[in-house]
């Protein structure tokens, strides 16, 4: 329920505000959420998302929902591979997959995950699936996690299925 009259006050602000209607006092809460969505990224006529240095996205299926803002519940599907410049796609040896039907839970900004995934489904769509090219300073750096090499660049692709706004 607040999340459904969460996204109705952030609608109506963001329509009032874009008709030039009167400006009504937000919560703090409506106010954040607003000037995160507003300073996200846009994708180029290609679908490319050029986040920061190091973390570029490609939209692969547009979304229909609302967009992920940090503290959010995001309930993902996705699988890893190493990047490969010269494997079809950019896509090397495959890593991991989330596979199955229960999509995998994570806080964005709570570093329950890599920096790049953090910053990289921020923004996202809930129904969006996307492409990330992560590099090595945004994934696990030069420690690696096994499997993954030190200094590895990572592509993901991640489905948005869910976003839950924290209690």
């Amino acid at each position: 329920m607040m999340k459904r009259n969460l996204s109705l006050v952030l609608g109506a602000t963001i329509l009032l505000s874009a008709c030039g209607g009167p400006e009504q006092p937000q919560s703090e809460e409506v106010a954040e959420a607003a000037a995160e969505v507003a300073a996200c990224p846009q994708p180029d006529a290609d679908g490319n998302v050029k986040i920061q240095d190091g973390l570029v996205a490609k939209i692969i299926t547009t979304g229909y929902g609302r967009a992920a803002v940090s503290k959010d519940y995001a309930d993902v599907h996705t699988t890893l591979w190493l990047y490969d410049e010269t494997a079809d796609g950019g896509r090397g040896l495959e890593i991991w997959s989330s596979g199955g039907t229960d999509p995998f839970q994570f806080q964005i900004d709570a570093g329950q995950v890599i920096q790049g995934w953090d910053l990289g489904v921020t923004c996202m769509l809930e129904g969006e699936k996307r492409e990330l090219r992560i590099a090595p300073e945004l994934g696990y750096g030069e420690r690696g996690k096994p499997p993954v090499p030190p200094n590895a660049t990572l592509l993901f692709e991640i489905e948005l299925v869910k976003l839950t706004a924290p209690e």
